[in-house]
């Protein structure tokens, strides 16, 4: 069976990155005629440089161009609704395919055309702790929320696939999102909702470059402690029940992982980030629910195509 593949890649003010992230994609095993690429140009405050328009000459490339950020959610939104082909890969552009990346995912969907695919995220900064720290959190998800168990689980918007028809038919990302925070979390919740199937595709490799330092690396997990609260007013119907519940043994896992990965002074480093991950996760959390609580999110997605020009 023959795929064919729209790659979706949501960029704003990193275009060094997505020059990156292009140039891997040209390196890609699976045929250049079966796939696509749709940047999608979130408000950047400068115009795409040539050095990214020149991909066009190899690749099938289309640039839209969106007057304002409405934040990633939006722009893949408007990637998804453009797309021609039939399967829609999902990454960033801070992130780098491996070579096989395409022809793994479309292994993956003729046996299962129909689930959401998540490949595997890793870590290309291995030098930089707060980098390292952040990627084993997102392993241990993995490991935990084991799609195999049955347990709830998610795939990040760095690395994911599934039909364009699956992807329409539960509407895109969710447009109303109050913040670019946990909205892979609440796509994933409706796709399991309504009992459609997620599968973990560890060969499908990412290579995420997202240097952090301290002070960066708590306000992205403050920030996501935001999008946790969101997350859980949308699941209890804005009741505030249902809410936050540690999952204590996930913690203990976490903790962990580090001490069966590396040596132990690296490992008791990175397991001190990884409570600092906590605080600002929970921090960021009863942040949200004290001071600036609000209704669950609509699901309802409304793409404003009238804001996005091709380039």
């Amino acid at each position: 069976m023959s795929l064919t593949f729209s790659v979706v890649i949501p960029t704003r003010d990193r275009f060094p990155q997505l020059k990156m992230c292009l140039e891997a994609l040209s390196a890609q095993d699976f045929p250049r005629e079966k796939f696509e690429i749709i940047v999608v140009n979130d408000g950047s405050r400068e115009p795409v440089p040539q050095n990214i328009s020149a991909f066009k000459n190899s690749l099938s490339l289309t640039i839209l161009n969106r007057a304002q950020s409405n934040g990633p959610g939006v722009a893949r939104n408007q990637g998804g609704h453009t797309a021609r082909c039939e399967y829609l890969a999902f990454t960033d552009d801070d992130c780098t395919p491996a070579p096989n990346w395409l022809s793994s995912l479309a292994a993956r969907f003729r046996k299962s055309p129909n689930e959401l695919i998540g490949g595997r995220v890793v870590n290309a900064l291995t030098e930089n702790p707060y980098s390292t720290a952040a990627h084993v959190i997102l392993d241990v998800v993995y490991l935990y929320y084991d799609p195999g168990k049955g347990r709830p689980h998610f795939f990040p918007t760095s690395n994911f696939a599934m039909s364009a028809e699956r992807f329409r038919e539960i509407g895109g990302f969710n447009e109303n999102w109050p913040l670019a925070a946990a909205e892979d979390r609440e796509l994933c919740y409706r796709w399991i909702q309504r009992g459609f199937p997620m599968t973990h595709a560890p060969e499908a490799i990412v290579y995420h470059r997202h240097p952090l330092n301290l002070r960066s690396f708590y306000s992205l997990h403050f920030k996501y402690g935001r999008g946790a609260y969101h997350y859980h007013q949308l699941r209890c119907g804005g009741t505030g029940e249902g809410g936050l519940k540690p999952d204590w043994t996930f913690y203990w896992s976490c903790l962990r992982h580090p001490f069966a990965q590396m040596k132990f002074t690296r490992a008791l480093n990175l397991a001190a980030l990884l409570v600092l991950w906590q605080l600002a996760n929970a921090g960021g959390y009863f942040w949200q629910r004290f001071f600036h609580p609000a209704a669950p999110a609509s699901t309802n997605a409304v793409s404003p195509r009238d804001t996005a020009v091709r380039a």
